[in-house]
């Protein structure tokens, strides 16, 4: 599969799961958001996935979660006044384009 594809579908998988949250606060582990958006246990979507949310962290529009490194994978979070979450909440598909443009960079 191509990357712009994979990369547009963990967008829409995160925008979808920013905008169906119920807390303050989302968790997200590059597994969940590959399978999210629709990839299951694809390993090589997983490492997209992961690229894709270190990306995303690097442009501080999501955070690293600072917790005791007892496996190899990362958390990352979004919380209620973190820009991406307000952006998301406003307008889905303007949040789909910027983070679109970010991670071509």
């Amino acid at each position: 599969m191509r990357l712009e594809i994979i990369e547009r579908k963990l967008v829409e998988a995160l925008v979808i799961l920013l905008i169906n949250a119920k807390g303050k606060v989302v968790s997200i582990r590059a597994t969940s958001l590959a399978k999210m958006a629709g990839f299951g246990n694809d390993h090589s979507a997983i490492l997209k996935a992961a690229r894709f949310l270190q990306k995303l962290s690097k442009y501080q529009f999501i955070r690293v979660a600072t917790e005791t490194k007892r496996n190899k994978t990362y958390r990352y979070l979004v919380k209620t006044d973190d820009e991406l979450w307000q952006l998301v909440r406003r307008d889905p598909e303007r949040a789909k384009e910027i983070i679109i443009k970010l991670i071509s960079k």
